[in-house]
This record gives structure tokens, sequence and C-alpha cells, in this order.
């Protein structure tokens, strides 16, 4: 039993983290979106719509990882549940 909590309390740590990660991808796509804006109103550089851009990116690969660590962390509580494989 003591593997299906510690299991359990993974996969929720995970999606925790994951729903917090979905709102930084939110708010970094609104930022974006308004770098450009910004600089194709002539108001900001584009350098600083590209490091947007770049941060964007890179909150998306890291939801893209925490999305993978949830799905192994289904995987770990159904196998601490008895798994039904050998």
């Amino acid at each position: 039993m003591e593997t299906f909590t510690i299991a359990l309390i993974a996969h929720q740590r995970t999606r925790e983290s994951r729903i917090e990660q979905e709102k930084l991808v939110l708010a970094l796509q609104d930022r974006t979106r308004l770098a450009y804006v910004r600089y194709r109103g002539g108001v900001d550089t584009q350098l600083n719509a590209l490091d947007a851009d770049r941060d964007l990116f890179q909150a998306e690969l890291s939801l893209a990882q925490i999305r993978l660590s949830e799905l192994v962390s289904v995987v770990q509580v159904y196998k601490a549940l008895g798994g039904g494989w050998q």
C-alpha cells in the first residue's frame, strides 16, 4: 500500500505542476502576441519579440516534459494497484 500512496502523491504533484505550467504557457502566449503587436506598431524591437518567442518555446518544452511525467506517474499508480502485467 505504501507504493500506491507514493505513486498517488507523485501523480498529484505532477498534475499540479502541469496546471501551473499551462498557466505560464498561456501568459507567455499573451506576452508573445503583445510583443509582436508592439513590434509591428514600431514601438518595440524585433529582439524583444524574439525573446518572447524563445521564452514561450522553453515553457512549451517544459510543459511537454511535465505531461510525459504525468503519464508516467499514471502508469506507476496503475502498477502499484496491481497493474495486470508481468
